[in-house]
Parts: C-alpha cells; structure tokens; sequence
C-alpha cells in the first residue's frame, strides 16, 4: 500500500467521522420539534433505568464527558442562574436533540465500511463497533438528566402559578 493510499484513506475517513458526527449533531435539529413531542413513548425513562444508572454509578462520571451543546448556543454543562419553565422546555428538547444525535451517530457511523476497500472491512466495523460503544454513554446521560429536567420544570410552572 502507497504512501499516498494511506494518507488519501486518512482523509477520507477524517472527513466521514467530522461528517458524521458533527453533521448527525446538526441535522437533528432540522426534525420539527413537534416530532420530539409526539415521539414521548421513545423519551420516556423506562422502570429499569434508574437501577442501571446507580449500577454503573453515572451521576459520578457524567461530568467528566465533554459536552458539545455550546455548538449549538445551548450549554448543558450546568443549569443556567434564571430558571423558568421556558429554559427548562429547552433543556429537555435539547436532551431529546442529544439523544437521536448520538444514537445517529452510532448508526451512521457503519458506513464507514462502505467507504473504505473491501479488504480492511474488518477494521473499520471495529471502529464502527467502537463508535458505538463511545457513543452510549452520552445517550444514557441524556436519558438520565431529562427527567430530572421534567421534575424541575414542573416545579418551576407551580412557582410561577403561585
């Protein structure tokens, strides 16, 4: 294999993963947000979730992860100092947009044994395989937050009502 092979896969590949990740992070905002809305049932924490995120303790490691919200003129590091139902209706859709992006990814992500020759398939469904796994834990996280999230928000709809 040449030099210029090598260095022509490796920009190819580069270009895939930008595309793939930053671009699934960015089309998922082009879904109505009335598609999140009626898709509930998918968002909806399911009775085995909060024993899995005790188990595997995520409350203690969520915060390490990067967060890539401030791309998109959201930062979901912390909860902003004016809470109000409205920015807590933000922060769940944008928990719902990090969640279908992340599983996109994890999806997308195969069809870079498509792009790349037949004989390093097995190289690249590990890396596919790999994506996949990189990308669960940013899914459990917005699983883990958002309802969270929707106590807070109701919370915050009593207050104002008061």
């Amino acid at each position: 294999m040449s030099a210029g092979f090598m260095i022509w896969m490796i920009v190819i590949n580069t270009v895939f993963w930008l595309v793939c990740c930053l671009g699934t992070a960015h089309m998922v905002r082009f879904l109505p947000k009335s598609w999140y809305e009626k898709n509930d049932w998918f968002f909806a924490e399911r009775p085995f979730e909060r024993k899995l995120y005790k188990k595997i303790r995520l409350d203690r490691w969520k915060d390490k992860l990067p967060e890539g919200g401030g791309l998109w003129d959201f930062q979901k590091r912390e909860l902003s100092e004016e809470l109000t139902p409205a920015y807590a209706d933000r922060f769940v859709l944008e928990t719902k947009y990090g969640e279908i992006g992340h599983l996109g990814m994890a999806i997308l992500g195969f069809a870079c044994i498509w792009i790349n020759p037949d004989e390093y398939a097995l190289v690249f469904l590990i890396c596919a395989l790999v994506n996949v796994v990189v990308q669960i834990p940013f899914c459990l996280i917005q699983r883990y937050n958002r309802p969270r999230l929707i106590r807070l928000r109701s919370r915050l709809a009593r207050k104002s009502r008061a």
